[in-house]
């Protein structure tokens, strides 16, 4: 049933069921990363889609806690919330649970509040049923487990098709912003981690590194490694962002190293060693990935270099099958998005293939705006790959900021969080109609600088 039809419906419903403590909605429902709101932010779709709802927070079911509270002045007693800094949202492959990626775990706010980087992070596992409750609003009744991740800084998660294991990524090194080099292999039945493996380094990147501080320099003394990003001394640790599956491999889109790591899977579920079988480079600091429908492509934004800062404003498609070999031609297609100029930054953040793989919609953080993707076009090179750019604006005139983008399964709908830390009304979410490529309805006080989401099932799909 599409989200319109089931409108009326609820209207009729609603009017003859008597009031209780949680009356629950159909969905389905987006999940969103809090970030600086340590929560998860359930909203209801078709409810965002009533014309009255839209532009306000109406839709939000509930904001549900993914840390727990730790003690904040030394009295003993566990009295705020852990910073978290919760950044993405995964439903498990049976649709039960969904897994939050906490970058900053749980650590101490006063902490994160003064650098937000270099922090151990965790897994919250919630019960999503639970999540979907009304009466767990702003309580963590729905956490079943915090596993830590085995590294610091994690943003990129994925979840193996029998739900039997996950990859964890660090993007970061202990009380650094860059120095991440392995990444998590969670045994998700026993919820703990089975082995944390290395990838190998870069060489140092595309600016040259100071004369003390080599790839092998700072492995062998930290001290060393750069503290905070940008940084010329960048390039030598891969500082994984997103992950993906695709059949036998997973793929790694390392920010430090300006490339894509091919790994097998049953290799690292082993324990390794030599996990890599290729890495193939992009054109700078990937930061999200998607893996099509069929599993023969991924897409990467190129968001930014953590040498120089210098924003991308492109997308990278490769070929998995190529890439999987180290067929140095793996990238098959690279596609400008949010500009017309190639000398703008547009900052590309989340994106995600639609249902039939046929495009790719992404989020250009720094030209507040969407971009739909023609994948067909792409391959062949032809003009005019980008369909589509969508403006993204917020009802109280700040900037959009998008982040995270999740597809409705029916393929209509593409969902959309962002907003900047602590604005006016908080995060925003935006509903885009794929068909009619325009914003539909956007949901205010989202969180507060809202990461990543993920598209939860229908209730009666839960039951």
């Amino acid at each position: 049933m599409r989200l319109k039809s089931k409108i009326g419906l609820w209207i009729s419903i609603l009017i003859v069921i008597p009031i209780c403590e949680s009356v629950w909605a159909d969905g389905p429902f987006a999940l969103v990363s809090g970030r600086w709101d340590p929560s998860v932010i359930v909203v209801d779709l078709s409810k965002a889609l009533e014309s009255a709802n839209n532009a306000t927070s109406n839709a939000i079911v509930s904001r549900i806690r993914v840390t727990r509270d730790v003690d904040t002045d030394g009295d003993g007693i566990a009295d705020a919330p852990a910073a978290g800094l919760p950044s993405n949202v995964v439903i498990s492959s049976g649709g039960q649970t969904a897994f939050v990626v906490n970058h900053a775990g749980n650590a101490m706010p006063a902490d994160v509040a003064a650098f937000a980087h270099g922090h151990p992070g965790t897994i919250t596992v919630l019960d999503l049923r639970a999540a979907l409750d009304p009466a767990n609003n702003e309580t963590t009744n729905a956490i079943e487990a915090v596993i830590p991740s085995g590294g610091y800084g994690p943003v990129g998660f994925a979840q193996s098709d029998d739900s039997r294991f996950a990859f964890v990524g660090s993007s970061e090194g202990g009380g650094n912003e860059d120095g991440g080099s392995t990444f998590s292999v969670i045994d998700l039945a026993r919820r703990e981690v089975a082995a944390v493996l290395q990838l190998p380094l870069g060489d140092g990147g595309k600016v040259a590194q100071d004369s003390d501080r080599s790839c092998a320099q700072l492995l062998a003394n930290p001290s060393r490694i750069p503290h905070g990003l940008p940084n010329g001394n960048v390039g030598c640790f891969p500082d994984i962002n997103a992950l993906g599956f695709s059949g036998r491999y997973a793929l790694a889109a390392n920010g430090g190293t300006d490339d894509v790591s091919v790994i097998d899977i049953q290799r690292a579920i082993d324990g390794g060693p030599d996990v890599e079988v290729a890495r193939i480079a992009v054109e700078r600091g990937p930061w999200g990935l998607a893996v099509s429908p069929g599993g023969d492509l991924a897409a990467v934004t190129n968001r930014e270099s953590a040498e120089t800062g210098l924003e991308g404003n492109t997308v990278s498609i490769l070929e998995i099958d190529k890439a999987s070999g180290g067929d140095p031609d793996a990238e098959v297609a690279r596609v400008v998005v949010g500009t017309d100029d190639v000398a703008v930054g547009t900052r590309p953040f989340g994106l995600a293939f639609t249902p039939d793989g046929h495009r790719i919609v992404v989020a250009n953080f720094r030209s507040n705006n969407v971009s739909l993707v023609d994948v067909r076009r792409a391959l062949d090179g032809s003009e005019g790959a980008e369909l589509a750019r969508i403006p993204l604006t917020r009802p109280d005139g700040g900037s959009s900021r998008p982040r995270g983008v999740a597809i409705t399964l029916d393929g209509r709908f593409a969902v959309i969080s962002g907003g900047e830390r602590d604005a006016a009304g908080g995060g925003s979410l935006w509903i885009v109609d794929l068909d009619s490529a325009e914003v539909v309805a956007t949901v205010t006080g989202v969180g507060n600088e809202p990461y990543l989401l993920a598209i939860a099932p229908e209730i009666n799909d839960l039951r």
